[in-house]
């Protein structure tokens, strides 16, 4: 196991500064996520009794025993269900219980509201039991075939990561969203039972360091060494996610190594499509600096018309998250073409999924494993945090 960490007096003051109240104090069994934004139509489905209600004024304006699957668009006089028009610019939909929502063929429980925005688009928040969340995110974050005690430990990190978001977002529309610029979230569809065991087993366990609630991000696979959390923004640089830990216990997994090959052809197509726009024939393409932990922070790109500096996180977003699978990589000059020799799957800040796969393999428990990651830390009883004031770190 790693030494405990010995925090200096300049670390200390940083995360005095970075603590802080939380705005509000919702209720952590619940959680609000976002299955669709910005989306200009969805596909609805529900199997069994509901009822619709104007989320404006909560009064129920409808109910039926079931409603085929119709698409759902927003229209001038509000929204439209099929060819049905409901006056309103917001509705929410309670099924009975025995009964399903399906948006888009994706299985939910709780409730969902569909809101009109502005320009048209539709935006789908599903209210749901933070268990239930959980069940749907497990399944999708870690396969169901691993150690019983990585399962769990994942699950503890996934609950903690969306308290944090529930009591920092309680101003927002939404907590979390569907996809993995939060957390992976397949609703019941996606349940499985080896995961919705261990999110049972876990049920209410949360990790924080001195009383604080913190982001508990994890990754698949970290390549070798965790990142700092101030990749993900000046404000994580936190204790809990200080990084450096060294990992040699991912090399199992398929992600821990890999290389792609980009033309100069596509990578001057690609900043051509992009907002970064054309910097004109590509002359070439470099780390000019690293993190600590040795992850791209800036590379540079050299062009007939000018030169770009793009961060590790643009170049992943600009050839493709699953293509460029972490900033972890370097870049060779192979005349035509740039070949990137990269480590990893994902940020590299907080827990390594396959790196908690072995430890639980070596015996090791959830409570050590998140201890490895996330140093200083303890598991704390949810329920604990509706008796106190709530304490944040990070985040704005």
């Amino acid at each position: 196991m790693r030494p405990p960490l010995l925090l200096g007096a300049a670390l200390l003051i940083a995360m005095a500064a970075a603590a802080r109240p939380a705005a509000a104090q919702p209720n952590p069994g619940w959680i609000r996520v976002a299955i669709a934004r910005n989306d200009p139509q969805v596909t609805l489905q529900i199997l069994g009794r509901y009822t619709l209600f104007a989320l404006h004024t909560g009064h129920a304006i409808h109910q039926a025993p079931r409603l085929l699957s119709v698409p759902v668009r927003g229209v001038p006089q509000g929204l439209a269900l099929g060819e049905q028009i409901v006056p309103f610019l917001g509705v929410r939909i309670e099924p009975a219980r025995d009964a399903a929502i399906n948006v888009n063929g994706r299985r939910l429980r709780g409730t969902i509201e569909i809101v009109r925005q502005k320009d048209m688009t539709l935006l789908v928040v599903n209210h749901i039991a933070l268990e239930d969340y959980l069940r749907g995110v497990l399944s999708k974050e870690a396969p169901d075939y691993w150690p019983e005690e990585a399962l769990n430990a994942i699950a503890i990190a996934a609950r903690t990561y969306a308290v944090y978001q529930r009591f920092s977002k309680e101003a927002k529309d939404y907590d979390v969203t569907a996809d993995v610029m939060s957390q992976d979230y397949g609703g019941k569809t996606a349940e499985k039972v080896a995961t919705s065991r261990a999110v049972k087993a876990t049920t209410d366990w949360i990790v924080m360091y001195r009383g604080a609630l913190f982001p508990t991000f994890y990754h698949s696979t970290c390549g070798g060494v965790t990142e700092n959390g101030r990749v993900m923004g000046s404000s994580y640089a936190l204790p809990p996610l200080v990084g450096g830990i060294v990992c040699r216990l991912c090399t199992s997994s398929p992600f821990y190594s890999w290389q792609r090959r980009l033309t100069r052809a596509d990578v001057a197509w690609a900043l051509r499509k992009s907002r970064h726009g054309s910097i004109g024939t590509v002359r070439s393409m470099e780390v000019t600096r690293r993190t600590a932990a040795g992850r791209a922070q800036t590379v540079t790109i050299r062009g007939a018309l000018r030169t770009l500096a793009l961060s590790g996180y643009d170049v992943r977003a600009l050839f493709g998250f699953e293509r460029i699978r972490s900033p972890l990589f370097t870049v060779v000059d192979a005349g035509d073409a740039f070949v990137i020799d990269g480590h990893g799957w994902g940020h590299g800040v907080g827990l390594c999924q396959w790196g908690a796969a072995e430890l639980a393999r070596r015996g090791f428990s959830a409570r050590e494993i998140l201890s490895y990651y996330y140093p200083g830390t303890e598991l704390v009883n949810v329920q604990a945090l509706s008796q106190q004031p709530i304490v944040l770190l990070g985040g704005s």
